[in-house]
């Protein structure tokens, strides 16, 4: 697929079912259940969605269908020994540190 216009996509009620048909168009069996919590104070109470993707006995769980998409990505670019590894670089802590602040409407807030 070729496509010349730039991409701004963010994690929202609209990228489910694009996600779930991405996930079959990749060959993979997709369905949902539901895990009963017991806990009312669980963020999840009562039931919590365990979206599923199994593809030629390799098996993805998540909570919603987008995670569920990133979880395969993840797989298929670093492959079954996917965990982090040492000597890797961990990048979330200079992704922290680089982090910006912004309002509501993307406007970068520079502390005083």
């Amino acid at each position: 697929m070729e496509n010349h216009e730039r991409v701004h996509i963010r994690t929202a009620g609209n990228t489910r079912l694009p996600a779930l048909l991405a996930l079959q168009a990749k060959g993979f069996r997709v369905w949902l259940e539901y895990v009963k919590i017991d806990n009312p104070k669980d963020y999840w109470h009562p039931y919590m969605p365990d979206y599923q993707a199994e593809k030629n006995g390799n098996y993805f769980s998540a909570t919603n269908a987008v995670e569920l998409l990133g979880l395969v990505a993840m797989w298929e670019v670093r492959g079954n020994d996917w965990k982090f590894k040492n000597g890797e670089p961990d990048i979330h802590d200079e992704l922290m540190e680089l982090a910006k602040v912004c309002d509501g409407d993307g406007n970068e807030i520079l502390e005083e």
